[in-house]
């Protein structure tokens, strides 16, 4: 059995890491170029190490977080069979994040994360789409991910 996620929402101590392009959180998980990790205290945050894509990809990536002792994940978009290794490593990621690095650090400092949510993406909406109505009791991805426990 995989081990239990943590807290959707990263609270100190634990580190985070964000997947990037330049100054930003990359548009898409799989095109980040690199992933910076930051400690997260309650006196603040430091800057770790970053890494670029291990040549794995995203399977490699998730053991290279869970070795490092990383309990979450910052993204742009994600789609479940992106997602499935890290939730099998214990890793909860917050994807559809957009934003500078340094507004996402602000943002998981004052537990505002769900403030640079994607233009579009909005936690609890029922999953439907052309040819593709809501059904009553399926939520999409993101309602998982940011639902405070």
């Amino acid at each position: 059995m995989p081990p239990k996620p943590r807290h959707p929402f990263p609270t100190p101590p634990c580190r985070v890491c964000l997947a990037c392009h330049g100054p930003r959180l990359a548009t898409l998980l799989e095109t980040a170029s690199t992933f910076c990790c930051f400690a997260l205290g309650t006196d603040g945050v430091a800057a770790l190490v970053s890494w670029p894509m291990p040549p794995g990809g995203l399977p490699a990536l998730a053991t290279l977080l869970a070795a490092a002792d990383v309990g979450h994940l910052v993204c742009g978009g994600a789609t479940c069979c992106c997602l499935a290794p890290f939730a099998r490593r214990g890793i909860t990621v917050s994807a559809w994040i957009n934003g500078d690095v340094t507004d996402v650090l602000a943002a998981i400092a004052h537990n505002r994360l769900d403030a640079l949510l994607a233009p579009g993406a909005r936690p609890g909406r029922i999953a439907s789409g052309p040819g593709r109505p809501g059904r009553p009791g399926r939520r999409d991805n993101l309602t998982e991910l940011l639902r405070h426990e």
